[in-house]
């Protein structure tokens, strides 16, 4: 875990890229590396994310941070679907941590159709065709891709898990797809044209803060003291449970997904893309996206405390605007920025600080009401 501010924080989210479809001077396509108590994990990995892993750690280092993104801490992959914004940088990056000499195994996961299974399996070695119902980007297509030219067990000195997830299978409460050290990772369906999902992350409950007086006081002496001190499953001589920190991030996604209309919630922060505003809303809608106010409006359905918006449309230079819109909806609403870090910690206080030249400049704070 990281600690900051004398608090442990059992979420941090570095955002890594927030433009949608393609680069632009300053915003990177989509890409996030999430510290868990599990471990560390990629939410999508576009082209160059190995490249703004390594910027960023090198930048942390710099700066004496307890943060690290080291890309051989990463335990799994988890992408959100197929388009090449959100995947294209995945086999590059293998080669990489084989170049490095990893021998730990990576779990990737990612969502898919029975058909695109289905075609897979058969054979087949060229595109769906646009009759057949699959697209030719769904993951299992370029999966299966991806072993013949480097994924392949036996050709990388790590064992690779290929995890496929159909979403006709997903139903409104979603999945667990991954349990790392305790901490879940569900995916649920959502709504982007191709098979997409969205991902929810949420750590165990803990013990709460050890009373030492409290213990001196029922007579301990300090040798169990120390020992009870030392029980992260004890709950004597201690406050209330810490509960549990739930993140979920959206992914490419419409705003009318069943599952955000309280299944999945309520929960700390939601990761939400904003790649329109109100002016391009019937736009939105047609290419699988949301604006700004409908993803604030989600967040409202999904009981989240703080709403972080990301994957803006390039044709936005000034995003002041995205926010407003999204305010009147959700109060609590931030606009992220690559080299963002978000973090939950243990106690439910939420802060975001952005990436300055030598330092990290704090720019939010929201504790429990």
């Amino acid at each position: 875990m990281s600690k900051a501010h004398g608090s442990f924080y059992v979420l941090s989210l570095h955002v890594l890229g927030t433009s949608s479809a393609k680069p632009t001077k300053g915003r990177s396509v989509s890409g996030s590396y999430l510290m868990t108590p599990g471990g560390a994990v990629l939410i999508d990995c576009g082209e160059g994310m190995q490249e703004r892993i390594a910027v960023h750690d090198r930048w942390l280092r710099r700066i004496g941070s307890e943060d690290r993104t080291r890309l051989g801490r990463v335990r799994a992959v988890l992408l959100t679907h197929g388009h090449l914004d959100h995947c294209w940088g995945l086999l590059p990056m293998l080669h990489t941590m084989d170049k490095d000499g990893r021998t730990a195994p990576l779990a990737i996961h990612g969502p898919t159709s029975r058909a695109a299974l289905r075609w897979v399996e058969e054979g087949h070695n060229s595109a769906p065709s646009p009759d057949s119902g699959i697209h030719p980007g769904d993951l299992a297509i370029q999966f299966d891709w991806w072993r013949r030219h480097g994924g392949k067990e036996g050709t990388l000195r790590f064992d690779v898990e290929w995890n496929l997830h159909p979403v006709d299978d997903i139903g409104i409460d979603g999945v667990e797809i991954l349990n790392l050290d305790g901490t879940l990772f569900h995916a649920f369906h959502t709504n982007h044209g191709v098979p997409s999902i969205a991902y929810r992350v949420r750590t165990p409950s803990v013990p709460g803060r050890f009373n030492i007086e409290d213990a001196r006081a029922s007579g301990l002496d300090e040798a169990a003291i120390r020992d009870i001190a030392k029980d992260s499953n004890s709950d004597e001589h201690r406050g209330p449970r810490r509960q549990e920190r739930t993140l979920v991030l959206s992914g490419d996604t419409t705003a009318n997904v069943p599952s955000f209309n309280g299944s999945i919630g309520p929960v700390d922060v939601l990761v939400h893309e904003a790649t329109f505003d109100d002016a391009h809303e019937e736009q939105a809608s047609a290419y699988g996206h949301s604006t700004a106010r409908q993803a604030a409006h989600v967040g409202v359905a999904m009981g989240a405390r703080l709403v972080a918006l990301n994957h803006f449309s390039s044709r936005f230079q000034d995003l002041s605007h995205l926010g407003d819109e999204a305010t009147e909806a959700h109060p609590n609403c931030h606009l992220l920025e690559d080299g963002d870090r978000l973090q939950i910690d243990r106690d439910g206080m939420i802060r975001v600080h952005r990436r300055n030249t030598d330092t990290w400049d704090h720019i939010l704070d929201l504790g429990l009401e």
